[in-house]
């Protein structure tokens, strides 16, 4: 992974698709549990936010996800042990009416979603998906100081692009991956053969100005089919998670890793389709 040039100077040059296959983004920031957080919050909180977010889902909460450097091993199978005076606490999601939009809410989370639910539906643009965020994280930071449930650190930062590479467009089964990603190349021999099913995964790591590891990028691709038909898609999943400072600074490097490497993971090919540098 090259290193990034320097992200305070104006402007920084990236790859531009008028068309990308971006399907949903999400901007999510950690912290330290807020322990005076109750199962009332939430409900409060929706009474704040209910007019833009009428729609409301409870998950399961997630868990702590930390970059360490250097790595620290996983650790084993074991049992994790519960206090019974602490039940969980759930994730809460608030959506606005199409689905397009929804805020994910937790004791240690706040995350954003923008999400593609109809064909005629546009990403955005980062810009907008930040201002969106910085607004709801804004008013949801004044919620905790008004509600006296402690401070908001934030520990860890999240960017995902999720990308839904439809066949039919440059490419037409599964076996056609070397067609759309540049990491893969077809065996040359009859035996194994073309590939039926593809999928891979992995990391790299981002740096700061100074050259120091701030953050990792996860590339997971899977091949998969829609859910409305049988037809093919490469579902292409690049986060990237770090911290710089201890606010939202790790946003803007975080999606400058996504958008190269998203370049350099895809063919030319298929940056023609999607309309690259028009």
């Amino acid at each position: 992974m090259p290193r990034f040039p320097q992200m305070n100077t104006s402007p920084i040059e990236l790859p531009n698709f008028s068309d990308p296959p971006v399907v949903e983004t999400v901007l999510s920031v950690q912290f330290e549990p807020l322990v005076e957080f109750r199962a009332a919050h939430f409900g409060l909180y929706w009474e704040m936010v209910k007019e833009r977010f009428p729609r409301t889902e409870e998950r399961a909460e997630l868990v702590p996800v930390l970059e360490q450097f250097p790595r620290i091993a996983r650790a084993g199978v074991g049992i994790r042990l519960e206090s019974i005076e602490t039940p969980p606490a759930p994730r809460v999601w608030f959506m606005n009416a199409d689905g397009t939009e929804l805020i994910q809410l937790q004791r240690d989370r706040f995350i954003k979603n923008w999400r593609k639910t109809s064909a005629g539906d546009k990403y955005p643009r980062y810009k907008n998906v930040k201002a969106g965020f910085e607004q709801e994280f804004s008013g949801y930071l004044d919620f905790v100081k008004k509600q006296g449930i402690g401070s908001v650190n934030v520990n860890q930062c999240e960017v995902t692009y999720v990308n839904h590479i439809v066949s039919g467009n440059g490419w037409t089964t599964h076996s056609d991956a070397d067609l759309v990603f540049s990491c893969w190349s077809q065996p040359p021999e009859d035996s194994p053969g073309r590939a039926e099913e593809i999928s891979f995964q992995a990391s790299f790591i981002i740096y700061d100005d100074c050259d120091s590891s701030v953050g990792r990028l996860h590339a997971n691709m899977q091949s998969a089919y829609l859910s409305s038909g049988a037809k093919e898609v490469f579902v292409l999943n690049l986060t990237a998670r770090g911290q710089i400072g201890s606010g939202t600074e790790f946003f803007d490097r975080g999606r400058y890793a996504i958008v190269k490497s998203f370049k350099s993971l895809t063919t030319p090919a298929m940056h023609k389709i999607w309309g690259l540098g028009e």
